[in-house]
């Protein structure tokens, strides 16, 4: 596996996160079609041995746009669709969005 293509997954996930705290709605978009491109050559250049770790990477992947999907029509009622569509449907919403509350919390500390 390509440690830089798994490398700018993260770095795509925390430039995400950045335009979701900032408000920045309108780049959203672009970055969560990056970050699934990266995912996708990670995909095709992943062995056998990856195929668990990857499978755990699509899933925090599709709670994320789920998450962001909510947050962004949150953040503009008035739009009519959510600005990112989600991957796949995450089958646990509330925990997804308990896990970036925490992760957030996170963040926050560290800096």
């Amino acid at each position: 596996m390509t440690s830089a293509i798994a490398d700018g997954v993260m770095a795509a996930t925390h430039k995400l996160v950045q335009q979701a705290m900032t408000g920045q709605w309108q780049d959203v978009p672009r970055t969560v079609e990056q970050r699934r491109e990266l995912l996708h050559q990670l995909t095709a250049s992943a062995t056998p041995q990856d195929q668990h770790w990857l499978g755990a990477l699509q899933q925090a992947m599709a709670e994320s746009d789920a998450v962001v999907s909510k947050l962004a029509s949150a953040s503009a009622p008035a739009q009519a669709a959510p600005v990112v569509a989600p991957a796949t449907s995450a089958s646990d919403s509330n925990g997804a969005i308990d896990t970036v509350d925490s992760t957030m919390d996170l963040i926050r500390g560290s800096r």
